[in-house]
């Protein structure tokens, strides 16, 4: 996959004002998404890290075979050709299941079929040899509709993911829609952009997944410039993000952390437990379900959204759609909609996490972050 630099480009002051909308879970994402598609005209443009043959993945496909846009593409990962239903496709315990290797035979047949009526889905981020290049994934997850309306989150088209508890922000302002819309297609063509662009209350960074370490030092600034409170809701939170969290708190900041109370991936479960403790941060366990929402607020004046997990894979090999908000009404709905009720429906963590397993699962991760660091250097 080639990447570009684009420059960063101030936006107009003369453009229409930014409507936004948060949408928490799938359903009030899907069928506000629906109307969108529904009244298409032109393009609709959809690119997510999973898209399966399942209930969720079957919903969307029927949507859009019946939209009347004339332009209709889906964009998804490679990763999708080895996990599906959130399990690796050559698990042992996979290799013997009719039902699971039914849905990774059905979700590829659901890609051709869709090519064979006219909708264009291609994937991106090819495995390498021997999977050598499993990590080094596109995250984002993407929707644009007529150069008008755009989608920008953490929800995969999937049952597993449409089940977790998670959102999307709705934004409709033809010029983003545009900007995005530019994006994806640069994408389809083979060429993953890094950006940097500026739109009254919304700063959109597009990584590329080589440069990403440079693109994150606005996002440390941000962290720095933190002078009250930080509030984090992520299921995988990582180093380097927490070093800057650290010197949060040795300032006097409040910094409060939600993570799930059932999460997918055990050892970063295990590793964030123990470092968030360590850090003299303040944290929960959002109960009973998977949190697989990724937000930062900031002084309740700058929210950070979008396909970052604000962790070590995405700081090292990612392509991800980063969104900065300072437009006050959508922080203040998210805030509403999203950290309040969330940190009111988690716990505190209960005893002290063992001294043993959170270091383990730090050597192991770091491990892992070595190995990165070759490949977020190396070229498809």
């Amino acid at each position: 996959m080639k990447r570009v630099m684009a420059e960063f480009k101030p936006m107009r002051a003369d453009v229409a004002p930014v409507r936004t909308d948060v949408l928490v879970g799938s359903e009030e994402f899907f069928n506000r998404l629906k109307e969108d598609v529904r009244s298409a005209r032109e393009n609709v443009y959809v690119q997510a890290m999973s898209f399966e043959a399942d209930g969720a993945g079957l919903s969307i496909c029927h949507e859009l075979r019946g939209s009347p846009a004339t332009d209709i593409r889906v964009l998804v990962d490679e990763y999708v050709r080895v996990i599906v239903s959130d399990s690796f496709v050559f698990a042992p315990t996979r290799l013997f299941d009719r039902a699971h290797r039914r849905e990774v035979r059905e979700t590829r047949e659901l890609f051709e079929q869709l090519n064979a009526e006219g909708i264009k889905v291609r994937t991106t981020n090819p495995l390498g040899f021997l999977l050598t290049r499993l990590l080094a994934r596109n995250h984002k997850k993407l929707v644009v509709v007529d150069d008008r309306v755009a989608y920008v989150g953490g929800i995969n088209f999937s049952d597993h993911n449409f089940e977790w508890h998670d959102m999307m922000l709705r934004i409709e302002a033809p010029d983003i829609a545009a900007y995005l819309r530019d994006d994806f297609l640069s994408t389809w063509s083979g060429v993953d952009q890094k950006s940097l662009r500026s739109f009254p209350g919304f700063v959109f960074h597009q990584l590329d997944g080589r440069g990403n370490e440079k693109s994150y030092e606005s996002i440390f600034n941000l962290l720095d410039e933190a002078r009250d409170s930080i509030v984090i809701e992520s299921p995988y939170l990582s180093f380097p993000f927490y070093r800057k969290l650290r010197e949060a708190v040795e300032r006097g900041v409040e910094v409060r952390l939600i993570l799930p109370e059932k999460s997918n991936k055990g050892v970063m479960q295990r590793y964030n437990l123990w470092e968030a403790r360590r850090s003299g941060i303040d944290l929960r366990l959002l109960k009973g379900r998977m949190t697989h929402l990724k937000a930062v607020l900031i002084d309740e004046e700058k929210l950070i959204v979008g396909s970052s997990n604000f962790d070590f894979v995405s700081y090292r090999c990612l392509q991800e759609l980063v969104v900065v908000v300072h437009d006050p009404e959508t922080i203040a709905r998210f805030d509403e909609r999203v950290f309040r009720p969330d940190w009111q429906a988690s716990v505190p963590v209960e005893g002290t996490p063992a001294s043993t397993t959170g270091p383990l699962c730090y050597l192991y991760l770091k491990a892992i972050d070595i190995l990165l660091v070759g490949v977020s250097t190396v070229a498809t």
